[in-house]
Parts: C-alpha cells; structure tokens; sequence
C-alpha cells in the first residue's frame, strides 16, 4: 500500500512498472493501471511463494484467511474480536467489536445496530417531516 513503485517493480520483477519508475505522480494518477499489472504479476504465484519474497523486504503484506482460519488464528483469538449483541426484537447475533481502546478501555456494546428503517418514523416525526 505503501511501497514506492522502483522497489515494489524490483520485487514482482516488472518491467511494465518502468514508466512509472521515476515519476511518483504517476503513482497515483495511474494508480488504476499499476494495480491491474501488480495484479497480473500476483496471480502467477502462491501466496506463499510471494509472502517469501516481500516479507523479508519489509513490505506491509499477509495471507488473507477464510473465516474458519482467521477463527482459529491465535492472534485473533489473542485480540478477543468477537461479541454477541442482541436486537430490540431479541435476536442474538454474533459480530466483531471494535479494537479501538479509549482510556486503555476497549468498549463492549450489548445492543445490535438497529435494522434498516428501523428509527426512521422516529426521526421524521423528530424533524417534522
């Protein structure tokens, strides 16, 4: 996300990146278009094969995990992501919480986001529409 296109061109051996070497504003302009041939480049290999390459680089990456595996991952469960709240019509749903702590203190919230629509008679009525 953050690597300069010269180092990350160097790494995926992509000479396509070349264009755009020198010219950082090009960086974003045609950003579009480098995504399309880092993706190309990306698909050749496993993602094993490639966390071995950018991992020891330094490059912000990771293995994307399915739910099952991202359930059992250590670090998740180390992290305690998930909770139960529960809807105003008594449905229990199980979700992630947030990871932001205020004070040192993470929040926990027992009650679910509302439903679509679900305010939307109470908040006209509040604004006389």
């Amino acid at each position: 996300a953050m690597t300069p296109i010269p180092k990350i061109a160097d790494l995926l051996d992509l000479s396509e990146l070349d264009p755009f070497r020198d010219e950082p504003a090009t960086w974003f302009t045609a950003r579009d278009e480098i995504k399309m041939i880092i993706a190309r480049r990306i698909a050749e290999k496993t993602t094993d094969e490639w966390l071995a390459v950018l991992e020891p680089a330094d490059i912000w990456c990771a293995k994307v995990l399915t739910w099952p595996e991202l359930m059992e991952n250590d670090g998740f469960k180390a992290l305690d992501m998930l909770q139960t709240v529960t809807r105003d019509d008594n449905v229990s749903i199980l979700t992630t919480r947030s990871p932001l702590r205020v004070d040192g203190a993470r929040a926990r919230v027992d009650r679910a986001a509302p439903r679509i629509g679900e305010h939307s008679d109470k908040i006209r009525a509040e604004f006389g529409l």
